[in-house]
């Protein structure tokens, strides 16, 4: 039933006026870089909800600076898709430690409802998931598994090494009506292989 609400939701037209219009703040200096969507729509409640989510992740990642060994933090934004509904972005935070081999980051996959400005749970496109059963559907390649460009197919060769497998939090829809749970680097797969998207839609 929900998997085709999903396919029904995204199908929906996107109606001008209820656009989440929203504009890139840029926040730089000297060991900051931050780039981060500001909305306005319709429900001005809405949009100061989303805008709230937004900057407490950004004031989170500035606390990062105050450690001694911290070189550089900062965040970008892509918004991925948007029907009359909803909004979907990824939100990414990212961090440089002194004389570390390569900076890191957390990427959030978020789908704000334009009517409440309030995160969306997977649970209201597709029926609760297992995490032991995803885990084990995960194992058996039974789902697609994609590297950060989606395109690029993952073996999750890390799936194994994971005692407390969860089904994450982090998730995209996309226009063409698919529903991707997101694991950040080295929790699926290799650095190199960036956020990869398990395909559950």
């Amino acid at each position: 039933m929900k998997k085709t609400l999903l396919t029904l939701f995204l199908a929906m037209a996107v109606a001008a006026g209820a656009s989440a219009a929203q504009q890139t703040e840029v926040d730089k200096g000297d060991r900051f870089d931050y780039k981060y969507p500001v909305f306005t729509q319709e429900n001005p409640q809405a949009a100061q909800r989303m805008n709230r989510d937004i900057q407490k992740m950004v004031n989170k990642s500035r606390k990062d600076l105050r450690h001694p060994d911290m070189r550089a933090v900062g965040s970008n934004y892509e918004v991925i898709y948007e029907n009359d509904q909803f909004v979907c972005l990824t939100f990414n935070t990212w961090y440089y430690y002194d004389k570390a081999a390569h900076g890191m980051y957390y990427t959030h996959g978020i789908v704000y409802d334009k009517a409440t400005g309030k995160r969306v749970p997977y649970t209201r496109f597709i029926e609760k998931l297992n995490a032991e059963q995803l885990k084990q559907d995960i194992k058996a390649k039974k789902l697609p598994i994609y590297c950060a460009d989606l395109k690029t197919v993952s073996e999750a060769p890390f799936i194994d090494d994971i005692d407390n497998f969860k089904v994450s939090k982090d998730y995209i829809i996309t226009e063409d009506g698919h529903l991707y749970l997101m694991y950040q680097p080295y929790e699926l797969d290799c650095y190199a292989a960036g956020v990869t998207y398990v395909k559950v839609k």
